[in-house]
C-alpha cells in the first residue's frame, strides 16, 4: 500500500482545557476503524498516526489521535489553518487526510 487517504466531511467541535482550548474534526468511525487496521506498523505513541491535513486551499502536518469516547480519530486544526479557511465550532468542514510514513 502506497499511499492512504481519507476525505470526508466533519463538524468542528472544541475541547476546553485549562490552559487552552482545541479544535477538532472527528473522522468517521468505519475510516477510523479502517485505518487503525491499515497502519499498525506507523502508529506512534498513544496510536497516532503523523499525517497531512487539508481543509479548502490550507495545507498541514499533524497526528491524529484514537479518541475511545468517540471511537475515532481526531484531526486537530490548528489556529492558522482555522483563520485561513474561516473555520467555526458547529460548523462542518471537507477535509483530507493522507497519512505518512507507510
Amino acid at each position: 500500500m502506497d499511499t492512504l487517504e481519507y476525505e470526508f466531511e466533519g463538524e468542528v467541535w472544541l475541547w476546553s482545557g485549562k490552559k487552552t482550548d482545541w479544535w477538532f474534526i472527528t473522522m468517521p468511525q468505519d475510516m477510523s476503524d479502517h485505518a487503525q487496521h491499515f497502519t499498525k506498523h506507523v502508529q506512534r505513541g498513544f496510536k497516532s498516526l503523523k499525517v497531512n491535513a487539508r481543509i479548502g486551499g490550507s495545507e498541514w502536518q499533524t497526528s491524529m489521535f484514537p479518541s475511545k469516547e468517540r471511537k475515532s480519530y481526531l484531526l486537530p486544526i490548528k489556529k492558522a489553518i482555522r483563520d485561513a479557511e474561516e473555520v467555526e465550532v458547529g460548523k462542518a468542514k471537507k477535509v483530507k487526510v493522507t497519512v505518512l510514513g507507510l
